[in-house]
């Protein structure tokens, strides 16, 4: 499994936008083919940090995802919500995966 965690440094006003926004992806995103999970956090002692963290069955699943239309349209929608570039992290689980033999 893949895991995709990307951080977020919201501007202060637009925060209440963003966790809408984010709320109506949530099921569009899991729709997508091998996305697993999906999930935002926000940090306890920052306000203004969030998380998305989404869990993929595979590599292939989320590179396949990050040619959509609707990831660029995500990224382009999430940047006007931000201070800063967002920064992600890819990692793989090192333990066993159902789903080892797709890949």
């Amino acid at each position: 499994m893949i895991l995709r965690v990307v951080k977020m440094e919201l501007i202060e006003k637009k925060i209440e936008l963003f966790e809408l926004f984010m709320k109506n992806l949530k099921d569009e995103k899991l729709r997508q083919d091998g996305c697993l999970h999906h999930d935002i956090f926000c940090d306890k002692e920052n306000s203004s940090i969030y998380f998305s963290y989404t869990i993929w069955a595979t590599d292939k699943h989320l590179k396949k995802y990050k040619k959509t239309e609707l990831f660029k349209e995500v990224t382009r929608t999430i940047r006007t919500f931000c201070l800063h570039e967002p920064l992600a992290w890819t990692v793989e689980n090192v333990f066993n995966s159902p789903y080892d033999d797709e890949i």
